[in-house]
């Protein structure tokens, strides 16, 4: 967008904000949120309402009341294309419209277009009847999020869980977890950057296909950039996205298998975002306007971009840690995490952090950790992280 709307109000909605809005901020938007936790992060540096009833219907009400010149959305608001839909009605939506959302979110609909472009989808089918349970197949809701709706077909439970929740099956894939995120805009698709997904991590306190991180950048073999480049002529042409999109993949050796595509805000972007030093929502929004988007000449598949030689021996990460058992929020401990959180992406080591006095329940979300270091190093130094905040949280040794 023109230099003049950068001084402008964007709300920014989901079931959690403060990566997007923290972005926003530092592009010198002023910045509105409404999200599920309205983090002590968060409402320290704009106005952050936690929608505690009725979400995500209740988002609509509070954004008909909010002043804004517009709004964008992060996850899983994707899975609501009716609610995003009446929303864009009554501000201008910052994104994809609810009828390019919807193309891309049915996997039964989205399957064919994939495979017809020679790219690997796994096989996705709508009724696991007479499928084998032998742990080859995953149930999954349509409106999954950071894999909370997933699950292995492992047993008759698990089939009978699948009818009630009226889940689709889909063909299990290992290899890598992954995620890619583009830039899409009517001039095409620029892949900014690939993260290795954190899935189910045990260091975290993830329940299983549970979302508990991203590490950066993941370097990719000619053949993936390929497949890669491809998929972003997709998302682009045939799709007609625009802004930032996020793709979940798994890379099995030199094939990437495209499990499902987030037309919004991903969890990764934050970290592709360090990685490469470009501002992912000033693109976003400029790209949404087809205003011109200065970008790195390193950032392509499989480089680190943006920031020289130093930053391409450098890992970038960040890991949600969850409750592993009930914890409260003391003041000691609140004002530890505080005194760890910053704007600056350097200075942040610790972000999502909760308000004083709450109780946390065993398995959600605590926090989130980052650590930025030479490869070698980047593991050791988030251990050290993660052993400090549960020392304080829990009194551990």
């Amino acid at each position: 967008m023109a230099e003049s709307f950068r001084l402008k109000r964007l709300a920014m909605v989901g079931a959690s904000v403060r990566a997007a809005a923290f972005s926003a901020l530092r592009a010198g938007y002023d910045v509105v949120t409404a999200d599920l936790f309205a983090d002590a992060d968060l409402r320290a540096h704009c106005d952050a309402t936690r929608i505690e009833a009725g979400y995500p219907e209740a988002l609509a009400d509070w954004l008909a009341a909010t002043e804004c010149d517009g709004w964008l959305f992060t996850g899983a608001l994707e899975n609501h294309h009716e609610l995003i839909n009446a929303m864009a009605k009554l501000r201008p939506l910052v994104g994809c419209s609810a009828g390019a959302i919807r193309a891309t979110r049915n996997p039964l609909l989205l399957q064919p277009v994939i495979q017809a472009a020679g790219l690997a989808f796994p096989e996705t089918i709508e009724a696991g009847d007479k499928l084998p349970l032998d742990r080859s197949w995953l149930c999954k809701t349509y409106r999954s999020a950071n894999g909370s709706g997933v699950w292995l077909l492992d047993g008759v439970e698990a089939r009978e869980r699948a009818t009630e929740a009226g889940a689709y099956f889909q063909r299990f894939v290992g290899g890598t977890s992954a995620a890619a995120v583009y830039l899409c805009s009517r001039q095409g698709s620029t892949l900014l950057g690939i993260t290795h997904q954190l899935v189910g991590d045990a260091v975290a306190g993830a329940k299983p296909w549970h979302y508990a991180g991203s590490v950066g950048p993941l370097r990719i073999s000619d053949a993936v950039a390929a497949q890669l480049a491809k998929l972003g002529e997709l998302l682009s042409e045939r799709f007609k996205l625009t802004g930032i999109v996020g793709v979940d993949l798994v890379i099995e050796r030199d094939k990437a298998w495209i499990i499902e595509i987030n037309p919004r805000y991903s969890a990764s972007a934050e970290v592709v975002e360090r990685v490469i030093g470009v501002n992912v929502v000033d693109a976003h929004v400029k790209a949404c306007a087809n205003e011109p988007i200065e970008l790195p000449a390193s950032v392509r598949p499989g480089r680190s971009g943006g920031k020289g030689e130093e930053a391409a021996t450098r890992t970038h990460g960040k890991l949600i840690l969850y409750a592993k058992r009930d914890a409260l929020v003391d003041e000691e401990f609140h004002a530890w995490a505080m005194s760890h959180s910053s704007l600056d992406p350097e200075a942040c080591r610790l972000a999502d952090i909760p308000a004083l006095g709450e109780l946390i329940s065993a398995g959600h979300p605590i926090l989130t950790a980052f650590a930025a270091a030479p490869a070698t190093k980047y593991d050791s130094e988030l251990k050290r992280l993660v052993q400090q905040v549960n020392a304080r949280l829990y009194g551990e040794e």
